[in-house]
């Protein structure tokens, strides 16, 4: 939904950001309807028309403009071989940003080396007293060994 652009025929809306998996899961040629509106203040929109396109044909607009016809279905059945359409939307840009995943990393070959280092300063207390973040109890791990150790299980894997 964008915002609202009053008293003209001829709206620009602003740029707006969304992500891939909420625009189309990630299925780049799934169908994705936009329908247009024209606001009314007591809240009884009334509805324009729509159009259809996919992710994939709108990222090949990012070096050119692409130009959907907006289309009324009862308008279009009522006065049959008259209707063309009830205006058009113009997609000025799309950019696509790319945000890799730690597995795209992996699959792309990145080499992981897992390495620990332990901070023991003194702010953190005394090794040997139960309230210190670095206690070292005979009986179990203390929580920074807990956090690292199932860390590490985790990465180990890819551990290069």
């Amino acid at each position: 939904k964008t915002e609202v652009v009053k008293n003209t025929l001829d709206p620009v809306w602003q740029a707006f950001k969304i992500p891939v998996r909420a625009l189309c899961n990630g299925d780049y040629d799934r169908s994705i309807k936009v329908e247009v509106y024209d606001w009314d203040r007591d809240g009884g929109h009334d509805f324009i028309g729509e159009f259809s396109t996919s992710y994939r044909e709108m990222s090949r607009s990012q070096s050119q403009f692409h130009v959907y016809e907006v289309l009324n279905p009862k308008k279009k059945g009522k006065k049959k071989k008259k209707y063309q359409n009830s205006g058009t939307v113009t997609l000025l840009s799309c950019l696509v940003d790319t945000e890799l995943s730690f597995l795209d990393y992996i699959r792309g070959g990145t080499q992981i080396n897992f390495t620990v280092a332990i901070d023991f300063t003194a702010s953190n207390g005394n090794p040997s007293q139960p309230t210190s973040l670095h206690y070292m109890s005979p009986y179990q791990l203390n929580d920074y060994a807990m956090a690292l150790r199932a860390v590490g299980e985790i990465i180990q894997d890819y551990d290069s």
